[in-house]
């Protein structure tokens, strides 16, 4: 693990010290490298330097690496990551499809994942993609989803990047009050969190409100701060953003020859990040000044230049790419939900079935085991009755018995009467009769009278 952590941290130094050698660092590091999450984390996070030193290309090179390694591990999150990242670097360099495109994969994964901060920081991000193409509507509803799931997490960087996007919106449709509220919230939770980046963001905002209400000085204000801080942070593309509109609201003081300072400036550091989106608006302003000031031929180039790259932003091509990308990304939510219903069906279907069959397999079991007790019941019925039988074969045995010995005994008490009533019969012949004896006591009375 520590062999791993050196290497990254190896990796990120090259990169953001060694601008020259940076291409042979990261081959370096992918031949040494084990192919494993620590590497997709690392190569995004090489990437993310990079794109934060505005070296957009060698970002996409190292970011598309991470994505591919992290698609080949089943790396959801670090695949989700690199998906957002690139979509942010097409976003910068004006590419809407593409960073659609990235966008709405990341948001897919992130979905799946239920990682609530993540899907809010796709759907911010494809808001701000939707806002830069004057889709308000659809902008503004995958803003205030964002909004809601960071406020749900008490995701304050979220709620800020959020704000300042909404705004943006508000201050577009010409809707000032609400744009300085929400940019104005925006600035506040940055300066709780002592996020520079962000707190440039908002005074530029802040500054676009001012200036689109003529209010000059105050834009002034706001995006001269902004411009200290983006220096400070080394943001060549916030920087450049910065000197745009600072050249935008000299222009509209009719100061050109400051304006154009500005403005070459920020031309200057489009062209090192590959801004179309900016350097469409700087030649346009451009065009401008060289008018005012009577410039025809330079005002002819910097307005075919503005064509250009206007062009190359905000053709119908792109805008049918665009939209083609949301129909894919729409149509495959919906073929997922159906999927998931189908496959909820065939759940539900399969519970049924089992419930079904449980049920038959009691119900059998039941039956088997019924018949089972029936059979023990007659047994033991049978069993009883051969008991029973038996019992009353002795019984039976045993009265034939009695009966016989019954019979013997009467015809013995028969033979013993016959013979006590033959003595008496005996006895009775031997003995004088009763009027015998009368007769001789009745003599011998009339004796002693004599």
């Amino acid at each position: 693990m520590k062999l791993k952590l050196s290497i990254y941290f190896l990796c990120i130094s090259c990169v953001c010290f060694a601008q020259q050698n940076e291409i042979d660092s990261l081959e370096q590091f992918l031949r040494i490298a084990k192919e494993d999450t620590v590497k997709v984390k690392a190569l995004n996070a090489i990437g993310w330097e990079l794109v934060k030193k505005d070296r957009y290309d060698t970002a996409l090179i190292c970011i598309n690496v991470a994505k591919n390694l992290a698609h080949k591990l089943d790396f959801k999150k670090g695949e989700s990551t690199s998906y957002s990242t690139m979509g942010l670097v097409y976003f910068w360099q004006g590419n809407y499809p593409e960073a659609l495109k990235n966008q709405l994969a990341a948001l897919k994964i992130c979905e799946s994942l239920g990682r609530k901060g993540a899907i809010a920081n796709c759907l911010n991000n494809i808001g701000g993609i939707y806002k830069e193409q004057g889709n308000y509507p659809d902008a503004l509803k995958n803003l205030f989803a964002a909004l809601k799931l960071s406020e749900e997490i008490g995701d304050k960087d979220g709620m800020s990047d959020c704000y300042n996007n909404i705004g943006n919106i508000y201050n577009r449709q010409g809707n000032y009050s609400e744009a300085l509220k929400y940019n104005s919230a925006s600035l506040k939770i940055d300066m709780e969190l002592g996020n520079k980046k962000g707190a440039a963001s908002s005074y530029n905002n802040i500054g676009n409100i001012y200036g689109n209400q003529k209010n000059y000085p105050e834009a002034l204000k706001n995006y001269l701060a902004s411009l200290k801080i983006k220096e400070e942070l080394g943001n060549k593309g916030g920087t450049a953003s910065s000197n745009l509109n600072i050249g935008i609201i000299l222009n509209l003081q009719k100061k050109y020859a400051e304006s154009e300072k500005y403005l070459r400036t920020s031309e200057r550091l489009s062209k090192e990040i590959g801004g179309k989106e900016l350097l469409k608006e700087i030649y346009l302003n451009l065009a401008f000044a060289d008018s005012a000031r009577g410039n025809y031929k330079g005002a002819y180039q910097n307005q075919k230049l503005f064509m250009l790259y206007r062009d190359s932003i905000d053709n119908e091509e792109t805008r049918k790419k665009t939209v083609q990308t949301q129909m894919t990304f729409d149509f495959e939510k919906k073929e997922a939900v159906a999927e998931a219903q189908h496959q909820s069906e065939l759940s539900k279907q399969n519970a049924i079935a089992e419930e079904k069959n449980r049920k038959q397999t009691i119900v059998i079991w039941s039956v088997i085991i019924g018949l089972l007790l029936v059979i023990v019941f007659a047994g033991y019925v049978f069993r009883s009755l051969r008991i029973t039988r038996k019992q009353k074969e002795v019984i039976e045995q045993q009265k034939d018995i009695v009966e016989k010995h019954k019979e013997i005994i009467e015809e013995k008490n028969k033979d013993i009467t016959d013979s006590i009533l033959y003595a008496r019969r005996i006895q009775r012949s031997m003995l004088p009769t009763e009027k015998y004896i009368d007769k001789n006591i009745k003599r011998l009375g009339d004796s002693k009278k004599r």
